[in-house]
């Protein structure tokens, strides 16, 4: 089974194809700024031609632009080729990844964090703190903030999860973006 894996819920877009669950071909576009220029090529360079058989992106959280570009492309190939998609958000890959129950990720305003118990099943809502808020609870340093991508392990996890009609696949916001808190009522 071929699968596209798809992560552009920040300022990296990491394309990676797998053959039964193996990396066959990976690529990585490093904090460029207009990642929609990059992202069809660095798929084709990646796929080079492979029948694709499902597709795993990264539904959020993150920039809103990075999400929705990673989750519209996402939906887009499994509906043309007709195959399934699941969902995965970056704070289960770090937990997965890192095999830690308690995340964050930094953005430039705050952390989105999130729980896990033992089998990474979410406790309870993904949350955003701004700065300060998330210093208070993070005193001890309790959450875990590297991201990394164990592939293999995020594989794994997923292989039991159903695919989801790309129709249904939605980005996974959490935050207000700038022109809602900017927005004067």
């Amino acid at each position: 089974m071929n699968t596209l894996f798809i992560d552009t819920h920040y300022l990296d877009i990491i394309i990676i194809l797998l053959k039964d669950g193996i990396i066959v071909n990976k690529e990585a576009v490093i904090n460029k700024k207009n990642n929609s220029e990059y992202i069809f090529p660095t798929i084709i360079k990646v796929i080079d031609g492979i029948k694709l058989d499902e597709i795993i992106v990264v539904s959020g959280p993150g920039s809103f632009t990075g999400v929705r570009l990673g989750v519209t492309i996402a939906k887009t190939f499994a509906y043309l080729l007709n195959i399934p998609i699941k969902t995965i958000t970056a704070l289960e890959i770090m937990a997965i990844s890192n095999n830690k129950f308690k995340v964050a990720m930094s953005d430039s305003n705050g952390y989105y964090i999130a729980n896990f118990d033992k089998s990474f099943n979410l406790e309870n809502d993904y949350r955003y703190l701004k700065e300060d808020e998330f210093k208070l609870i993070n005193s001890n340093k309790d959450y875990c903030l590297n991201y990394i991508i164990d592939i293999n392990k995020i594989y794994k996890f997923l292989e039991n999860r159903k695919s989801i009609n790309p129709h249904q696949v939605k980005p996974i916001y959490i935050k207000k973006i700038g022109v809602e808190i900017d927005k004067k009522s």
